[in-house]
């Protein structure tokens, strides 16, 4: 076996003992801490300069746990940006997008997770200008450990050269460091409840570029 197949399992193997450990300080959130603690995070990501540039935002119907994002809709909507969606059925490992103008518009899908109604728009990943990504966990220098499906990373390396990704977290999914693959795709910034942190940190200009 190679170093490099050798190297790509040890990861692997860490990634599952993260995700069952991420995955219980999830669990042991309440409903209201989650709610307090996200309108915290929506608030500082609202105030960052990737939100204030972006025309088309990736928002993500939260589940498990996951950081909330509703007051980051009413707020894109409000600010005249193009507010999209993934949808659950996907070609391939990339996920597809539809834009909403209303909440009312969110509908369960069929792995009960809220997405856009087929009558929504359908928006070309290369034409997004920012990623909201939700995550297991995260490490300050942007590494991300997803739940495994691989399908936001593989749609990450899909969109434009020219997107941005900033990662939603709470501040216990923080994690000094995540094993990753050549498969990992990397966050430019992490907004938790109290701090924001750099990741790859990629201009701000990113429309320009």
């Amino acid at each position: 076996m190679s170093e490099t197949a050798v190297d790509t399992a040890a990861a692997a193997e860490k990634k599952v003992t993260l995700r069952e450990e991420l995955t219980a300080r999830r669990k042991a959130m309440t409903n209201d801490l989650i709610d307090e603690r996200g309108l915290k995070v929506q608030s500082r990501f609202l105030a960052s300069p990737y939100y204030d540039k972006a025309r088309t935002v990736a928002l993500y119907a939260p589940i498990r746990g996951e950081v909330p994002t509703r007051d980051i809709l009413i707020a894109a909507l409000q600010d005249e940006k193009i507010v999209c969606y993934p949808l659950s059925h996907v070609h391939g490992r990339i996920l597809a997008f539809r834009a909403i103008k209303s909440e009312s518009e969110l509908e369960p899908g069929r792995l009960g997770v809220r997405e856009p109604t087929n009558s929504s728009d359908l928006i070309p990943v290369d034409q997004i200008d920012l990623f909201v990504v939700p995550g297991l966990g995260f490490s300050p220098d942007g590494k991300r450990l997803g739940r495994g499906g691989g399908y936001y990373d593989a749609t990450l390396k899909a969109a434009s050269a020219r997107s941005r990704r900033v990662g939603l977290a709470f501040n216990d999914q923080i994690v000094q460091a995540l094993p990753t693959t050549s498969d990992d795709v990397d966050m430019d910034q992490i907004v938790t409840e109290s701090q924001t942190l750099r990741g790859l940190y990629r201009s701000f200009d990113f429309l320009d570029t």
